[in-house]
Protein backbone atom coordinates (compact mmCIF):
# COMPACT_ATOMS: atom_id res chain seq x y z
CA UNK A 1 0.00 0.00 0.00
CA UNK A 2 2.94 2.34 0.66
CA UNK A 3 3.95 2.13 -3.00
CA UNK A 4 0.52 3.05 -4.30
CA UNK A 5 -0.11 6.47 -5.75
CA UNK A 6 -3.28 8.31 -6.69
CA UNK A 7 -3.67 9.38 -10.31
CA UNK A 8 -6.42 11.59 -11.70
CA UNK A 9 -7.91 12.29 -15.10
CA UNK A 10 -7.17 15.90 -16.11
CA UNK A 11 -10.35 15.93 -18.21
CA UNK A 12 -13.11 14.56 -15.99
CA UNK A 13 -11.46 14.42 -12.54
CA UNK A 14 -11.85 10.69 -11.90
CA UNK A 15 -9.06 9.21 -9.82
CA UNK A 16 -7.48 5.79 -9.53
CA UNK A 17 -5.00 4.01 -7.22
CA UNK A 18 -2.00 2.54 -9.05
CA UNK A 19 1.61 1.57 -8.64
CA UNK A 20 4.03 4.31 -9.76
CA UNK A 21 5.32 2.17 -12.64
CA UNK A 22 1.84 2.05 -14.17
CA UNK A 23 0.23 5.03 -15.87
CA UNK A 24 -3.49 4.39 -15.82
CA UNK A 25 -5.92 5.43 -18.52
CA UNK A 26 -9.23 7.06 -17.58
CA UNK A 27 -12.10 4.59 -18.17
CA UNK A 28 -14.43 7.46 -19.13
CA UNK A 29 -12.23 9.78 -21.23
CA UNK A 30 -9.68 7.21 -22.42
CA UNK A 31 -6.92 9.76 -21.63
CA UNK A 32 -3.74 9.07 -19.63
CA UNK A 33 -4.16 9.96 -15.97
CA UNK A 34 -1.74 12.28 -14.11
CA UNK A 35 -0.08 11.82 -10.72
CA UNK A 36 -2.05 13.45 -7.90
CA UNK A 37 -0.55 12.36 -4.56
CA UNK A 38 0.82 9.37 -2.65
CA UNK A 39 -1.88 6.97 -1.49
CA UNK A 40 -0.97 7.21 2.20
CA UNK A 41 -1.30 11.02 2.14
CA UNK A 42 -4.54 10.75 0.20
CA UNK A 43 -6.01 8.42 2.84
CA UNK A 44 -5.24 10.90 5.60
CA UNK A 45 -7.34 13.59 3.89
CA UNK A 46 -11.07 13.95 4.32
CA UNK A 47 -13.36 14.16 1.31
CA UNK A 48 -13.39 17.96 1.19
CA UNK A 49 -9.57 18.15 1.23
CA UNK A 50 -9.39 15.53 -1.54
CA UNK A 51 -11.87 17.46 -3.67
CA UNK A 52 -9.98 20.74 -3.18
CA UNK A 53 -6.67 19.10 -4.12
CA UNK A 54 -8.21 17.57 -7.22
CA UNK A 55 -9.80 20.86 -8.30
CA UNK A 56 -6.51 22.75 -7.77
CA UNK A 57 -4.63 20.22 -9.93
CA UNK A 58 -7.24 20.35 -12.68
CA UNK A 59 -7.25 24.16 -12.73
CA UNK A 60 -3.44 24.32 -12.66
CA UNK A 61 -3.14 22.06 -15.73
CA UNK A 62 -5.97 23.63 -17.69
CA UNK A 63 -7.77 26.78 -16.58
CA UNK A 64 -10.92 25.89 -18.53
CA UNK A 65 -12.82 25.07 -15.35
CA UNK A 66 -16.25 24.98 -16.92
CA UNK A 67 -15.30 22.18 -19.30
CA UNK A 68 -13.86 20.13 -16.46
CA UNK A 69 -16.77 20.86 -14.20
CA UNK A 70 -19.27 19.86 -16.88
CA UNK A 71 -17.30 16.70 -17.69
CA UNK A 72 -17.23 15.79 -14.00
CA UNK A 73 -20.95 16.46 -13.64
CA UNK A 74 -21.68 14.32 -16.69
CA UNK A 75 -19.59 11.45 -15.37
CA UNK A 76 -21.21 11.78 -11.93
CA UNK A 77 -24.64 11.93 -13.52
CA UNK A 78 -23.88 8.73 -15.42
CA UNK A 79 -22.92 7.02 -12.19
CA UNK A 80 -26.01 8.34 -10.46
CA UNK A 81 -28.17 7.28 -13.39
CA UNK A 82 -26.61 3.82 -13.30
CA UNK A 83 -27.39 3.58 -9.58
CA UNK A 84 -30.99 4.63 -10.20
CA UNK A 85 -31.28 2.19 -13.08
CA UNK A 86 -29.90 -0.64 -10.92
CA UNK A 87 -32.47 0.01 -8.19
CA UNK A 88 -35.23 0.28 -10.81
CA UNK A 89 -34.11 -3.02 -12.36
CA UNK A 90 -34.27 -4.70 -8.95
CA UNK A 91 -37.76 -3.29 -8.40
CA UNK A 92 -38.87 -4.55 -11.84
CA UNK A 93 -37.39 -7.99 -11.15
CA UNK A 94 -39.31 -8.15 -7.88
CA UNK A 95 -42.55 -7.11 -9.58
CA UNK A 96 -41.90 -9.61 -12.38
CA UNK A 97 -41.42 -12.40 -9.84
CA UNK A 98 -44.72 -11.53 -8.13
CA UNK A 99 -46.52 -11.41 -11.47
CA UNK A 100 -45.09 -14.78 -12.49
CA UNK A 101 -46.22 -16.28 -9.18
CA UNK A 102 -49.69 -14.82 -9.73
CA UNK A 103 -49.81 -16.26 -13.25
CA UNK A 104 -48.79 -19.69 -11.95
CA UNK A 105 -51.47 -19.50 -9.24
CA UNK A 106 -54.10 -18.46 -11.80
CA UNK A 107 -53.03 -21.24 -14.17
CA UNK A 108 -53.29 -23.84 -11.40
CA UNK A 109 -56.67 -22.46 -10.28
CA UNK A 110 -58.03 -22.68 -13.84
CA UNK A 111 -56.88 -26.28 -14.17
CA UNK A 112 -58.39 -27.16 -10.78
CA UNK A 113 -61.71 -25.56 -11.77
CA UNK A 114 -61.70 -27.36 -15.13
CA UNK A 115 -61.09 -30.67 -13.36
CA UNK A 116 -63.97 -29.97 -10.93
CA UNK A 117 -66.20 -28.93 -13.83
CA UNK A 118 -65.41 -32.16 -15.68
CA UNK A 119 -66.13 -34.19 -12.54
CA UNK A 120 -69.47 -32.39 -12.06
CA UNK A 121 -70.38 -32.97 -15.72
CA UNK A 122 -69.58 -36.64 -15.32
CA UNK A 123 -71.74 -36.88 -12.18
CA UNK A 124 -74.56 -35.04 -13.91
CA UNK A 125 -74.39 -37.35 -16.94
CA UNK A 126 -74.34 -40.41 -14.67
CA UNK A 127 -77.33 -39.22 -12.69
CA UNK A 128 -79.21 -38.31 -15.87
CA UNK A 129 -78.49 -41.75 -17.34
CA UNK A 130 -79.58 -43.44 -14.11
CA UNK A 131 -82.82 -41.46 -14.01
CA UNK A 132 -83.53 -42.11 -17.73
CA UNK A 133 -82.85 -45.88 -17.64
CA UNK A 134 -85.63 -46.79 -15.17
CA UNK A 135 -88.13 -44.91 -17.32
CA UNK A 136 -87.12 -46.98 -20.36
CA UNK A 137 -87.46 -50.17 -18.33
CA UNK A 138 -90.87 -49.12 -17.10
CA UNK A 139 -92.14 -48.43 -20.61
CA UNK A 140 -90.75 -51.69 -21.96
CA UNK A 141 -92.43 -53.55 -19.09
CA UNK A 142 -95.76 -51.89 -19.84
CA UNK A 143 -95.55 -52.79 -23.55
CA UNK A 144 -95.07 -56.46 -22.81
Amino acid sequence: MKNLSVYYCPVCGRYSYCLPAEVPVCPVCNKPMAFLIKYTSFCRMNREERDKLLIRKIIANNPSVTEHFLAFMRSSANGEAATLIDSHIQQLKSENKKLNETIQWMHQTIWDLLAKNKELESRLNNSLQNSVQPSNNDTSAKIN
